[in-house]
């Protein structure tokens, strides 16, 4: 009376038992039994109890994907009229709890409604996929997921078939990945699929969704807003992987709409846009309190516009192309230098970044634009412009620097440049009381990565030259620093710096002053006026050439040559020089005036005066040579030989000699001065380092004697005198005259003007 049990029931869809399209274990048959007693067998009722059911997704496929159904409990009526009803139908598919009610009139078979195959063919194609992606996810054994069903229509008008879906669950996870709460409400109608309602939470956010299907087109639309943490779940339930070196902590909000179709290989072409905001984001290391953008997505390109990123200390705007693996972005950027270094890791413009130091209320702005190939660290290029405030470069401060530039990974062209120097620090400046600014023009710096060597062009300025060379070429500035300028000259400078060991730099500075300049030559500062020139950088050599001067009150004109390893040689002349000024400049005084013309060629290693050696000569004029420290004892001595104390005091006022230096040691052979009635020759030697002075000094004494000049006596009159000790305090004695070498004799004995005889000689 409860009706019939059958066991292992099989469902076909044909009479010819052909197309099985379920199976289950047991189930409860009830029929008509007015009927059955007439021999009508008339099905009114089929109830599963505990039933699993075995639906293949295609029937007429047996061996396709299948629906498996557990626990399956529930009652379907047959009323009659191709109509049936499921009433509280329970089960498990793939771990979700379904409840499904129906009201549904089955196909007409003699009618003419006819089956669409091919719209089928793409519900069940659907109904595969859902049922291999719920196979991905997990869930909470003892709360497992609930979905409830409602069906209403006519099988033979598809219009009419209307589906109600409601989903409820909790802990959904995939890949590891959780979601604490997820609910949908969507409904089905003919071949529109619609998700009315789609709600996720997790321990960051919610999400809320809409989202529409079309069966028969495979397409759609969607709109959602979200603040899930979006990347773990893109990557863990879409496959999507993150993006390298970001990392996000803060609160991530997103909004976006779009559409998809699925093309012939079942791949989604999607079209999207929307806006995101991120905050405490990290971006190769480097944090950024917020990220916000809006974006469009086609098909795996996505244009990123109206980018905005904060920072306490700036801020960035920029726009981005990414046609994966290319990317081409436009930033306007007020963030410090140092944040760009992580993009630039092994790449020439990390070193460029790293010479940065900010200062106090230090400015950056960067306009650029380029773009990388994600694949290649070596494809990269970017044009823009850049001004700083308040930085320092390789330790030299600027107030402001500003200019274009062209970056690659083949070279970084920096061009029409300004540099405003601050000086208030610079040593120079503190010495003389310079200016405090100084402001040059740069043509070009351009560092080219194959040859490794910066090209400079159309550097000018009245500038201290030192600084700015320190920009490209430390070990040059640091060689440029001797030349102590008390104002800033006017400079203009070309050239190529070798950065590598190869000695390859050719850099030529020219330079010109109105004003004044120490330069330390002999172990004291000369002060020098006017100074012009130009100075060539050859590898390791540094030549200065052209120069010209005032000091001591007199023309010079020299030419030096360093060769980088402490050795400088130098050719000067000078006309005029001041004995007064020359004399105190190297610690003595001298009564009197006169000047000092002449010459040197000399080297010294180190700028050590015992290291000296060269030559040349000097004329002294209209001085008082017995003044001086050095000769100044001379006269008593002179006048205590010839008991004539007019001798000794007679003014010499010129003097003549060559003279060789050799380890810092001058000596000369030559030395030649005379009075109105006494002639001097010397020879002897100056230490340079110690100052101080050995010389024999012979005085031919004749003429105010009244002498003879006898043949067979012919240094009778001479007087012989040795003069030692420090230059400033020299000590002269008289002494045994000794024969002296023939440039002496000459000196003190000059050839006798030949008498004149009838107009004959």
């Amino acid at each position: 009376m409860r009706g019939v049990i059958a066991s292992r029931v099989r469902v076909f869809s044909d009479p010819e038992l052909n197309n099985e399209i379920s199976s289950l274990e047991r189930a409860v048959l009830n029929f008509d039994k007015t009927q059955l007693t007439r021999g009508i067998i008339h099905l009114t009722k089929i109830e599963l109890v505990d039933a699993e059911l075995i639906l293949p997704v295609n029937p007429a496929q047996p061996d396709s994907e299948v629906l498996e159904i557990h626990h399956a409990n529930g009652t379907l009526f047959l009323p009659g009229q191709r109509r049936f009803e499921i009433r509280n139908a329970t089960g498990r598919i793939a771990g979700i709890d379904v409840r499904l009610n129906a009201r549904i009139i089955g196909y007409n078979q003699t009618g003419e409604g006819k089956k669409d195959d091919a719209k089928a063919g793409q519900r069940r194609e659907l109904l595969a996929r859902i049922i291999s992606k719920l196979n991905e996810w997990h869930f909470d054994e003892t709360s497992p997921p609930g979905l409830e069903v409602f069906i209403d229509g006519d099988a033979n008008e598809r219009s009419s078939v209307v589906a109600k879906f409601t989903l409820r669950a909790k802990q959904l996870e995939k890949n590891q990945h959780v979601l604490d709460e997820i609910s949908a409400e969507a409904d089905l109608t003919g071949d529109l699929l619609t998700v009315t309602s789609l709600r996720a939470k997790d321990s960051r956010g919610v999400l809320n969704g809409r989202f529409d299907y079309d069966i028969s087109e495979k397409s759609g639309r969607f709109d959602l807003d979200s603040s899930l943490e979006i990347p773990p779940l893109l990557k863990a339930w879409f496959g999507v992987p993150p993006l390298t070196g970001v990392l996000i902590g803060g609160a991530q909000n997103i909004e976006m709409e779009g559409g998809f179709t699925i093309d012939a290989r079942n791949i989604p072409q999607l079209q999207m846009t929307g806006q995101a905001h991120c905050g405490s984001v990290m971006l190769r290391g480097v944090r950024f309190d917020s990220v916000r953008t809006a974006f469009s997505w086609r098909n795996g390109d996505v244009f990123l516009r109206d980018m905005r990123l904060t920072r306490p200390d700036g801020e960035a705007t920029a726009k981005a192309l990414i046609q994966w693996p290319l990317v081409r972005l436009a930033i306007d950027s007020t963030f410090p230098e140092q944040i760009f270094k992580p993009f630039f890791i092994g790449q020439p413009l990390e070193k460029v970044i790293g010479d940065f130091t900010d200062r106090e209320n230090a400015r950056v702005h960067i306009k650029l634009e380029g773009g990388f190939d994600a694949t290649d660290r070596h494809s990269w290029a970017y044009t823009g412009s850049g001004s700083v405030d308040n930085v320092s470069y390789k330790g030299v401060p600027v107030h402001h620097a500003d200019c274009r530039f062209s970056l690659s990974h083949h070279e970084l062209d920096f061009y029409d440049g300004t540099i405003d120097f601050d000086y208030r620090n610079y040593p120079l400046r503190k010495a003389y009381s310079g200016p405090d600014s100084a402001t040059a023009k740069v043509g070009r710096i351009r560092y080219v990565a194959d040859s490794k060597v910066v090209e400079v062009e159309g550097v000018t300025g009245t500038i201290w030259a030192a600084p700015l060379v320190r920009f490209f070429a430390p070990k040059v500035a640091d060689s440029l620093e001797v030349y102590r300028f008390h104002t800033p000259p006017d400079l203009t400078g070309s050239g190529i710096v070798d950065v590598t060991p190869q000695g390859r730099t050719a850099l030529d500075v020219k330079f010109s002053s109105s004003g004044s300049a120490t330069y330390n030559f002999l172990s004291e500062n000369l002060i020098v006026s006017k100074p012009s020139g130009k100075v060539s950088i050859r590898g390791k050599r540094v030549i200065i050439e052209d120069l010209k001067l005032d000091t001591l009150d007199g023309p010079v004109t020299a030419r030096f040559v360093t060769d980088g390893n402490g050795r400088l040689e130098g050719e000067m002349s000078w006309t005029r020089l001041s004995i007064p000024e020359l004399t105190s400049t190297y610690g003595f005084q001298m009564k009197g005036g006169g000047n000092l013309t002449g010459r040197i060629d000399f080297s010294l290693m180190d700028g050590k005066v015992e290291t000296m050696d060269g030559e040349g000569l000097f004329a002294l004029e209209k001085t008082e040579l017995f003044s001086v420290p050095i000769f100044g004892p001379l006269s008593p001595v002179i006048s205590g030989v010839l008991s004539d104390r007019r001798a000794g005091f007679e003014r010499a006022t010129t003097a003549f000699c060559n003279f060789r230096i050799e380890n810092g040691i001058l000596s000369t052979q030559d030395f030649r001065t005379a009075t109105t009635s006494l002639v001097f020759a010397g020879e002897g030697t100056v230490d340079l380092k110690e100052r101080t002075l050995d010389m024999i000094m012979r005085m031919n004494a004749r003429g105010l004697l009244g002498f003879i000049t006898l043949p067979l006596r012919p240094f009778y009159g001479m007087f012989q005198f040795r003069g030692t000790g420090p230059l400033k305090d020299t000590k002269w004695e008289h002494v045994m005259f000794t024969t002296p070498a023939k440039e002496q004799h000459e000196l003190l004995l000059p050839a006798p003007k030949a008498k004149v005889v009838g107009g004959r000689e």
